[in-house]
């Protein structure tokens, strides 16, 4: 790993004219070269290990930036990925924001995590000149050769399994296939129905209303929550305290406390939303109210949504991690959006308030897979 980058470490690229083999924006292999670098190896069996690897929220690089700086993110990102790679593996890029790794001849799963963790772990420091503020993370999906597939289009599709795994569970994070893990994702399915605002509200709603006790449905939701996102902790804060709480057992922190009620009302959007994906980078001065409840609770990431309807405020939905820095997505966002505004209206239709429904017991989440 620490040592120079360099494709004629491998018998496949040695006497090889890459003239025309580099993509033109990055330099690592184009597509087609490192494809039938690939080919190769599974022609000769040539074990391997395949990682895809996809640039986190990269479109908003793009869309806030513009494509000249989101140029020079790919261009320093696959620099960077050379750099950690070393001479244990060749670079290539698959299109757009995507780039292949290859690691000829690496396929136990201790080596593969290592040299895995390496990349996602220190991508984050990387700084991009002129662009002031800017850090990237990213995901990556894992398959070996001959170990998971015997084919390339079954290694791709495998890696994409484990790839679209790290983005379910929030992103910057490396996944290796694991057949008793992860070989019943069906991609298709998952990005049709779940991708939908309809689905998700439906969803919500479904567990919401699924007794008629209300505080019934909002525990067996927040359940649901932490294992299908892998969060850490998830609760209903009000000015009283904490309800509903439910912790991973792979949380830092197990004794989670009541954040300043005032503080956090403060910086909440026109949705009632507020989102921090690194604690450690928020400024002193800016979150003065907030920051020191949080680092005491060793939270890293947070995602919180005001609980309101009809100009009444009943508390806020929250979810924390612990010791991984978590980048928000969309989807996240939404659904803890419906599932905040939702709990407001069927509190104001009820009568009740979040303090008037049974304290719930802590519930602490068995070990889920990855």
């Amino acid at each position: 790993m620490n040592k120079k980058y360099d494709v004629n470490n491998f018998t496949f690229f040695k006497g090889r004219d890459l003239k025309y083999g580099r993509d033109n924006l990055t330099g690592v292999l184009a597509r087609e070269e490192i494809i039938s670098y690939v080919r190769h190896l599974i022609e000769k069996n040539v074990p391997f290990s395949f990682a895809m690897v996809d640039i986190d929220n990269f479109k908003m690089v793009n869309d806030t930036l513009g494509h000249q700086k989101g140029d020079r993110v790919l261009s320093m990102a696959a620099q960077y990925l050379c750099e950690k790679v070393g001479s244990a593996g060749v670079v290539g890029r698959f299109g757009g924001d995507e780039f292949l790794i290859v690691f000829e001849n690496m396929t136990e799963y201790k080596d593969v995590w290592t040299v895995g963790h390496e990349i996602n772990m220190n991508i984050g420091a990387l700084r991009f000149g002129e662009i002031k503020g800017l850090s990237i993370t990213v995901t990556m999906g894992i398959s070996r050769f001959p170990l998971d597939a015997s084919t390339y289009d079954e290694l791709v599709a495998l890696a994409d399994k484990a790839l679209y795994r790290g983005k379910m569970k929030g992103r910057n994070c490396f996944i290796i296939y694991l057949p008793e893990k992860h070989k019943d994702i069906d991609i298709t399915k998952e990005r049709e129905r779940k991708y939908t605002s309809t689905h998700l509200c439906a969803r919500v709603f479904h567990y919401l209303t699924c007794s008629e006790d209300i505080s019934e449905g909002i525990a067996l939701l927040i359940k649901q929550f932490v294992s299908y996102f892998m969060v850490d902790h998830m609760c209903i804060q009000t000015r009283k305290g904490i309800n509903f709480e439910v912790i991973h057992n792979l949380s830092k922190n197990k004794q989670f406390v009541p954040i300043d009620y005032d503080g956090i009302n403060a910086y909440f959007n026109n949705l009632g939303l507020v989102y921090f994906n690194k604690v450690e980078d928020m400024r002193e001065e800016d979150y003065t109210e907030i920051l020191r409840d949080l680092r005491a609770q060793h939270i890293s990431s947070a995602l919180y949504c005001k609980i309101s309807a009809f100009g009444e405020e009943y508390g806020f939905v929250r979810v924390d991690m612990t010791d991984t820095v978590r980048i928000w997505q969309s989807t996240e966002m939404d659904l803890i959006t419906i599932t905040a505004h939702l709990i407001g209206v069927l509190l104001h239709y009820q009568g009740k308030t979040l303090d008037d429904l049974p304290r719930q017991d802590v519930f602490i989440m068995a070990t889920e897979p990855d």
